[in-house]
């Protein structure tokens, strides 16, 4: 220990002095910035030439400071905690962190970046051989020691020898931390099977199935830090997109980019980008919205359509209604330009000749032709308001026309299936239709695809549906990382499974996460009797067995929850959920509890906090709580499949203490 702490405080002094260099460098470089602008300013008769170069100079110094500035961020992080892990290779130590610390004055690497290829060895090898790929390639040799550290304020707390990547009770304390430590932390703690998601550059699509609490959206993002380390020439932070659940998520997981010494990348819902593809002008139910409706009022007929939009054979249905189209929608018509007649059977003939194009994106190819051939054979040269006319006429062949909600309802004609469509309130579209009418705007009007992203990833992946996914498939032809659970499936009608979701992306890889990290051996073991699963690890951190609390009616419930509150404000967590099954129920229970220190997340929230928390359970979705409270969990409010999945969802939120309050009996899911 005294060696270790030694060789710290060296490190953190040599990392000091690299801070001053680089403050010295940015004040340099912004010192000389601005003797640039003045050398401008005071002489006004400076050629063009001289003007360009030197505006070029001060752009060059401004990103050598802007590189130096990241640089010394970098390392002030580092303070804190430097490094984690150290392994002895070929009889060399090799210290591992978050980022890498080159002292460029001793010529040495006092600690490597996690995602460096060397450092793969100590997520991957016991002790005994191990190998790494380096640029030059395999280097192989022996690991004599492999250590781990909780360094906190540039003193180690603790350190471990270990055979194994993380002894069980290394792991168990991490785990054991405040949950607004855990994102930020889990680089230490990463174990074999995620080191080879986060590692895996081979898969075009990199489908990840893991069981709540395994980590997986830590994973994934850990695994975007990775690629953008190994492909900076390639790859930057605004290549990649995140399709997140809603805005509350995306800013929960910002901080963990940056941390990891990364920028945090853009973030998209699907709701958004689907109606995106529409042109943002078609109005449409919220996926919240659907689920709320599906919790609180649940028509049959609402679940029917949901289901019947929800699965492979209708999207395989939308790929025969293009064929039929392609088919019978097109019914060709003379066309007279001038003296000479365009016949119906020859404007047939080059809507067939332009079958590789989109049915739409035919119809100005098509035109374009047929003058074309008209100047050649009869010496016309049509004029614009002809070429305008003649493409006009084209459109009108096709008997469905341009409007995407009218070829839309001629879809379930054709289906015979017309009640499976039924427009809200003001012609808006129920959530599952939004899906389905991008799919056939994109496969008639030709595939739009965003090629500036390069790296598409995809969480809460149960909760889209295989139509989603073809259009997924369409819009971005580039790498993917896909991640969910289907355990926890907001919506049993609408949702999909690894398997399923590999059908749509050719050349996919499925990778499963068994074992459960967020929650102690007990809670896991309660959420094993809402919904079972008996590939699932538990991780042997025992806690308090969660708690069953019954009360004589609803007031009484309400001043229990305020005690509870209370409990939680003397203990050293940092984090309480109250997890309702609805938001219309999590709104109430907010307005009653009168608190204006308790916050309310709602599907219209942008941003989360720690402190106490009520919110539902889907948008609880991804978050995690040290203290979880679920009020109302009695056989009333917790009957239907989809009441237990929200019930799941909200148990498996919990990392150290869960209460469940009722009145009356409660609910068949756990009580048994």
């Amino acid at each position: 220990m005294q060696n270790e702490q030694k060789y710290l405080t060296h490190v953190l002094s040599r990392i000091r002095a690299a801070i001053g260099g680089a403050s010295e460098l940015v004040k340099e470089r912004a010192e000389t910035v601005e003797e640039q602008k003045r050398y401008i300013w005071e002489n006004k008769d400076l050629d063009p030439q001289e003007i360009r170069s030197a505006r070029e100079n001060i752009l060059n110094i401004n990103a050598m400071g802007e590189n130096a500035l990241a640089r010394r961020q970098r390392l002030t992080r580092m303070l804190d905690s430097p490094y984690f892990g150290r392994i002895d290779f070929n009889g060399e130590p090799l210290y591992i962190g978050v980022n890498t610390f080159h002292d460029f004055e001793a010529h040495r690497s006092f600690v490597h970046d996690w995602r460096a290829p060397v450092s793969s060895m100590y997520y991957d090898y016991e002790l005994g051989p191990a190998a790494y790929t380096s640029p030059a390639g395999e280097v192989t040799g022996n690991i004599s020691l492999k250590r781990q550290y909780r360094i906190r304020g540039g003193r180690i707390e603790y350190m471990f020898d270990s055979s194994v990547t993380v002894l069980d009770d290394i792991l168990g304390r991490e785990l054991s931390s405040n949950a607004d430590e855990r994102m930020r932390g889990i680089v230490a703690t990463i174990q074999r099977e995620q080191n080879r998601i986060i590692r895996d550059a081979e898969a075009p699509t990199l489908i990840i199935q893991g069981v709540a609490g395994s980590g997986k959206t830590s994973i994934a993002l850990h695994r975007v830090a990775y690629l953008l380390y190994t492909y900076k020439d390639t790859l930057s932070s605004k290549d990649i997109l995140i399709i997140s659940p809603n805005k509350v998520f995306a800013d929960y997981i910002s901080n963990v980019l940056p941390e990891l010494g990364e920028e945090t990348v853009p973030e998209q819902g699907m709701a958004s980008l689907l109606a995106e593809v529409l042109g943002g002008k078609v109005k449409y139910q919220t996926f919240f919205e659907a689920v709320a409706e599906q919790l609180e009022k649940p028509s049959a007929g609402f679940t029917e359509r949901t289901a019947f939009k929800s699965t492979v054979e209708f999207a395989s249905a939308l790929d025969r209604f293009v064929l039929h189209l392609e088919n019978n929608g097109f019914r060709a018509a003379d066309v007279k330009i001038r003296h000479i007649t365009i016949p119906s059977e020859y404007i047939d003939e080059q809507f067939r000749r332009f079958h590789r194009m989109a049915i739409r994106e035919r119809f100005d190819p098509m035109a374009d032709f047929i003058l074309s051939e008209l100047d050649l054979k009869y010496d016309i040269l049509a004029t614009t308001a002809e070429r305008n006319m003649l493409r006009s006429e084209i459109r009108k062949m096709f008997a469905s026309g341009m409007n995407d909600a009218a070829l839309y309802k001629e879809l379930f004609v054709w289906l015979g299936r017309p009640e499976m469509l039924k427009l809200r309130k003001g012609n808006a579209l129920e959530y599952s239709d939004l899906a389905p009418m991008a799919y056939l705007h994109i496969a008639l009007d030709g595939t739009r695809s965003r090629s500036e992203v390069k790296h598409l990833l995809i969480d809460e992946m149960q909760d889209y549906t295989p139509v989603q996914y073809r259009v997924i498939q369409r819009l971005f032809p580039c790498r993917k990382t896909l991640l969910g659970d289907g355990w926890q499936s907001v919506d049993p009608a609408g949702s999909s499974t690894a398997e399923t979701i590999a059908e749509v992306f050719a050349g996919s890889r499925v990778m499963h996460l068994l074992k459960s990290y967020r929650s102690t051996f007990e809670i896991t073991q309660f959420a094993q009797r809402i919904r079972p699963n008996d590939r699932l690890e538990p991780i042997a951190r025992h806690g308090e067995e969660p708690q069953v609390m019954s009360f004589t009616n609803a007031d009484d419930e309400l001043e229990g929850i305020k005690r509870l509150i209370a409990d939680f404000r003397l203990s050293d967590q940092t984090s309480l959920g109250i997890v309702c099954k609805t938001e219309s129920q999590a709104i109430a229970l907010h307005a009653l509890l009168a608190d204006p220190e308790i916050d309310l997340l709602t599907s219209r929230s942008s941003s989360f906090g720690g402190g106490v928390v009520v919110t539902s359970a889907h948008m609880a979705k991804g978050l995690e709580f040290d203290s979880v409270i679920i009020p109302r969990a009695d056989s009333q409010n917790y009957r239907t499949e989809i009441d237990r999945g929200m019930l799941y969802v909200a148990v498996t939120r919990a990392m150290h203490r869960l209460v469940l309050t009722h009145t009356g009996s409660p609910s068949k899911f756990f009580d048994n």
